[in-house]
């Protein structure tokens, strides 16, 4: 017969972290369909990966591409990372379910790409027909997101749910997975997860386990907290029944060390039963903008009610109190406000103040002759909450503590982005969307020899397809569908990330394509050929076989 694809003469890492071997491959009708010596084979097109890896698409555990993927179906910069499954729908944040009374929320917590898109979809399922019915350049897992149900029935109410109130969301999860969802998220620092109490969560992670779903979360407390908050995500997964993925777990600021008591806690529930594992990205800093360290009750509140509250001295100094308190454990960078690590906090943009780019909010206290906390609100009302910063807030070695661990799977948190159009006007500082996968392949595998090269792909492509339960991915088979990467590990390039970003100028802005990853094929088809994007857009939403 005469094949659709060869791939010739490479070294084929088949994701179960068994030593390469040199091997070819036949491609056709979308699977892998003979495995072996094929000198002999013939086919429309044939591939020479000669010095070159072969290995399965990159499975990405973590990630936020949900409406991404619906202004900008390619994904151009996370394919050509070599990244062909995305687990959408995490930290409890998916685009749907929509409650019609509180789709002005639902759109501010997706902003600026809600301005892309035409809300059409209420349903989960609507939402995952319309990914279909536009195509999208690679596959997607869903999870439905906590925030959104939350969202659709309560809005952003700190309450608990009343007993109609949660029948109504237990609905909702029970019609995304219906629907193909994998399971459900929850994103417990950001609101409105963060004002849900953990027998609500149980509750609604119970109708994900009665489909055969799992529960992901972005647990209460990254720093200080996160030894209770581990406890909570294991104990919701050993209540509801539910397989447990907890979510890029190194400790922040605070809570630096504290990887040697997590990961004790999560190899003794296993022990005991709970099917519970740990994703995590590489990257130590995040460049958000400077409310998103503020206390979660203020996100409801528009730019200018916030301005307005930080502007009057009572509620400046009642914010102030209030993030220092951290009752309600904040997102991770707070807690670089909460220890007075001002010098880790590094102005990346300040389009009123171009002149404070590049300096630490300690310098321009220094400079103004005011308290650090006073320089870093007066600076986001000057913005008008426009400000990007870089928050320093990751110790290195805790990546590699976590890596090194064989329950710790690879993860991006990262999304796919546009070439153009507001959302990358001007660009994010999100150097995991471009370099993410290259980089550890780069760094941690070749240069730094944390992993072995086999143990990182198994990482990234057999450990998340078996948490996932998908039977045909994440390994090189035959009659596996034909996600593959064809990389050089010689020449393999992170061009994103400055290793040093806190530290001006900022000449490596990381909206860079990496190199090195030459061929990527999606359900068979070339999606990237000798690094460049074809355009192609092959990719499938995924649905879980439900219970």
């Amino acid at each position: 017969m005469v094949y659709d694809l060869l791939i010739r003469n490479g070294r084929v890492v088949d994701g179960s972290g068994a030593p390469w071997r040199p091997l070819d491959l036949a491609i056709f009708k979308g699977r892998i369909a003979r495995i072996g010596n094929l000198a002999r084979a013939k086919a429309d097109r044939t591939i020479d990966a000669a010095g070159r890896y072969v290995s399965p698409g990159f499975i990405d555990i973590h990630t936020h591409s949900d409406l991404a993927l619906v202004a900008s179906p390619p994904g151009q910069n996370i394919i050509r990372q070599g990244v062909t499954t995305e687990v959408t729908g995490n930290c409890g944040s998916s685009p749907a379910p929509v409650g019609e009374d509180h789709l002005a929320l639902h759109q501010q917590a997706w902003l600026p790409l809600a301005a892309e898109v035409n809300w059409t979809w209420r349903s989960f399922g609507d939402y995952l027909g319309v990914l279909e019915r536009q195509g999208i350049g690679l596959n997607v897992a869903p999870l439905v997101g906590h925030h959104a149900i939350r969202t659709a029935v309560m809005g952003f109410d700190e309450g608990a749910p009343s007993s109609a109130q949660l029948r109504e969301m237990r609905r909702y999860v029970a019609e995304a997975m219906r629907s193909g969802a994998f399971g459900l998220s929850t994103g417990l620092v950001y609101p409105p997860g963060c004002f849900a109490d953990t027998a609500e969560i149980v509750e609604l992670a119970k109708v994900a386990a009665r489909y055969g779903g799992l529960y992901a979360s972005h647990i209460r407390g990254e720093r200080e907290m996160i030894v209770e908050a581990v406890r909570e995500a294991i104990e919701i997964g050993e209540r509801a029944g539910c397989p447990v993925q907890i979510s890029h777990n190194a400790p922040k600021y605070g809570g630096w060390g504290k990887t040697k008591e997590t990961l004790p806690l999560i190899e003794a529930a296993r022990e005991r039963g709970v099917e519970v594992t740990v994703d995590n990205d590489v990257h130590t800093d995040f460049g958000p903008s400077l409310s998103h360290a503020l206390p979660q009750r203020l996100a409801k509140f528009s730019t200018e009610e916030l301005i307005g509250m930080l502007q009057d001295p009572q509620q400046r100094a009642a914010i102030k109190e209030e993030t220092l308190r951290d009752a309600r454990p904040a997102f991770g960078p707070a807690g670089l406000l909460i220890h007075g690590r001002w010098d880790r906090i590094t102005l990346l943009r300040c389009e009123r103040n171009a002149g404070l780019a590049g300096k630490t909010i300690a310098e321009v206290a220094q400079e103004r002759g005011v308290e650090p906390f006073d320089a870093y609100l007066d600076v986001l009302i000057e913005e008008r909450d426009g400000a990007i910063a870089i928050f320093d807030y990751v110790d290195e070695a805790e990546i590699r503590l976590l890596l090194q661990h064989p329950l710790v799977m690879i993860s991006s948190d990262s999304w796919a982005l546009p070439e153009s159009g507001p959302s990358v006007t001007p660009p994010p500082y999100a150097p995991c969307c471009y370099g993410e996968y290259p980089g550890i392949l780069e760094r941690y595998v070749r240069d730094w020899k944390v992993l072995r090269l086999e143990e990182a792909i198994r990482k990234m492509t057999s450990f998340p397809a078996q948490k996932l339960g998908l039977q045909d991915r994440g390994l090189i088979r035959k009659g596996f569908w034909a996600d593959l990467v064809v990389f050089d590990l010689a020449r393999i390039k992170d061009r994103a990330t400055n290793l040093y970003p806190h530290r001006p100028p900022f000449e490596n802005y990381p909206h860079q394509y990496p190199e090195g990853i030459d061929y990527v094929l999606v359900n068979g088809t070339v999606a990237v050929e000798e690094g460049r994007h074809t355009g192609a857009l092959a990719g499938k939403v995924l649905r879980a076989r439900t219970g």
